[in-house]
């Protein structure tokens, strides 16, 4: 994808790392990594700091700049210029908070030549529709529906085993995800996560008691319906597969590393936002099939994440990182489960230190390689992974 480099005013070569203030200490979430993110920009000579976009003053074209204070061990802030890289590590809290984000950096980089890292996917149903067209990436994706009400679910159980797992369209860190299971004996088993990653499970005797729970749980949100893919290791733990791409100094695409994420027993998710592990995938894979299946393994996930980030910067823009998540079930297929535009550094740093490393100095790098481009000078990116 081409890049144009950024005009910006003295002062405005920074990376500004997007986030949403609050008056709290630390005043946003991902602070430590924000943390982590200075120090390295401060080894690199690039200025770093964070700010949320709601605090752009359009009287001096300002915002306020929160930044690390070593001697006093504590967050500091200060009006600072807009500048001209942004980074999005934001996350809402709710749908008023996430209108209140969007709405003011849409009101701060209008009509301006900013560069943002990391391009917006839509949700969840839409890229699958994107991906689903390419031949190659097909046979990876699970069948997709949206849920419709309760006759739509009624129609898929018929259709897949009698069981769903469903998940929200917008959601992330396996948040409000849900399996449906009818069971042999007629009751019906409702397993999932709440919004603050609490796991659950409830039984129901009847269907329509089962379906009418989940109606009411879904509400107006929009979620997908998708089987219940038995990803599974020998002892029972959900577990699924990391693979996270990232742009170097050189504005080349780079695999940082694939981490297998093992969720605890019982529960539907792998996500370590809801206690999971990470560890080296190849460990894990070659436990379960064999060094050669194994390696097989990791050449299709190589292989899928350069298709993968080639459609995906086609249809909705430049992307600086993706985390593309993978599933293997029982019998060694391998599936491809989505894509996330603001990764986690979690995973890498169960795999080792240069991958987590490399994890948070990748953004870093590119974010200078940006800014050192002679202003207006057009950059074709090539990918290479």
């Amino acid at each position: 994808m081409p890049v144009i480099c950024p005009d910006f005013k003295p002062g405005a070569a920074a990376l500004g790392i997007l986030v949403c203030e609050h008056r709290s200490d630390p005043p946003f979430n991902e602070s430590e990594y924000v943390r982590r993110l200075m120090k390295t920009g401060s080894l690199a000579g690039l200025p770093v700091f964070a700010f949320a976009p709601w605090t752009w003053s359009a009287e001096d074209d300002s915002v306020n700049g929160w930044t690390w204070d070593d001697a006093a061990g504590r967050w500091v802030s200060g009006r600072r210029p807009v500048p001209a890289v942004l980074y999005d590590r934001a996350w809402p809290a709710d749908r008023e908070e996430r209108f209140r984000f969007r709405l003011a950096l849409r009101r701060m980089v209008e009509g301006r030549r900013l560069v943002q890292l990391n391009a917006k996917l839509p949700h969840k149903k839409l890229v699958y529709d994107v991906l689903y067209k390419d031949e190659q990436l097909a046979p990876l994706l699970p069948p997709t529906e949206l849920y419709g009400g309760p006759d739509s679910l009624r129609s898929w159980l018929h259709r897949h085993n009698d069981s769903a797992f469903l998940k929200p369209v917008h959601g992330s860190q396996g948040r409000r995800v849900i399996a449906y299971v009818r069971q042999p004996d007629g009751t019906v088993t409702l397993q999932g996560r709440y919004g603050d990653n609490r796991p659950f499970l409830v039984s129901f005797r009847s269907e329509q008691a089962a379906a009418d729970s989940l109606d009411r749980w879904i509400g107006s949100r929009i979620y997908l319906m998708q089987p219940m893919l038995d990803l599974r290791d020998v002892d029972g733990h959900p577990f699924d597969l990391r693979a996270l791409v990232q742009k170097n100094g050189k504005g080349r695409w780079r695999l940082t590393g694939i981490a297998a994420r093992c969720g605890r027993p019982g529960t539907v998710t792998a996500n370590l936002h809801g206690g999971g592990t990470s560890k080296p995938a190849e460990d894990l894979l070659t436990r379960l099939f064999g060094s050669d299946r194994a390696d097989d393994l990791l050449q299709e996930i190589r292989d899928s994440c350069r298709r993968l980030v080639r459609r995906l910067e086609e249809h909705y823009g430049r992307f600086s990182e993706l985390g593309l998540d993978f599933g293997v079930d029982r019998t060694g297929r391998l599936w491809f489960l989505e894509a996330n535009s603001k990764p986690g550094r979690t995973a890498m740093a169960g795999i080792g230190k240069s991958a987590a490393v490399a994890a948070q100095v990748r953004p870093i790098a590119y974010a200078r390689s940006i800014l050192l481009r002679p202003h207006g000078r057009v950059i074709h990116e090539f990918d290479h992974l």
